[in-house]
């Protein structure tokens, strides 16, 4: 009996490691892919603080001196609080984006226990579950990461463009007697 199992325990080590090896390429490919996308996703997050910090400075300037609003005909100042509503609202919307960025870096951080765990567990040579299903869950989580950072990106963009113009056009207008 101590024969066969000093037989059989060597083989099931091969046989259990040629088993994590199996996963190996997949993992660490899913690895790369996961640095790439967390990558990108801090760069939005990141290009978002500073569109708020500049934009929220800018804010203060959307005054017109007290002295030249009394002289203002109302279609004027209709016309400059349009403008300044416009900025607010293109202000408010990269808020909403950051907000939304954050929430999605707490999902971002749990996935990441997850491939961390499958890392720990190739190293050590003990893998637990359906791999498989495991590495494709997180696969589609990269490509879903990938895809909202490039659509938040362009929607940033495409928000700071329209803030911008917002705040040129209320300055020329404000200048305009």
């Amino acid at each position: 009996m101590k024969k066969l199992f000093a037989i059989i325990t060597p083989v099931l080590f091969l046989v259990s490691c040629k088993n994590v090896e199996q996963f190996r390429a997949p993992i660490e490919a899913l690895s790369a892919d996961w640095e790439k996308a967390t990558t990108a996703v801090t760069e939005v997050g990141t290009m978002l603080g500073a569109a708020q910090t500049s934009l929220t400075s800018l804010k203060d300037s959307l005054m017109v001196d007290p002295k030249m609003a009394a002289k203002m005909k109302p279609e004027m100042t209709a016309s400059l609080d349009s403008m300044k509503t416009a900025f607010m609202s293109q202000t408010d919307m990269i808020g909403g984006m950051a907000s939304e960025v954050t929430s999605f870096a707490g999902s971002w951080q749990e996935m990441s226990t997850k491939l961390a765990a499958l890392k720990e567990g190739l190293a050590s040579g003990k893998l637990e579950g359906d791999v498989m299903a495991q590495v494709n869950e997180l696969k589609t989580a990269v490509m879903d990461a990938s895809t909202k950072a490039d659509g938040w990106k362009s929607k940033l963009e495409a928000t700071k463009a329209a803030a911008m113009a917002a705040y040129e056009m209320y300055k020329q207008k404000s200048m305009m007697k």
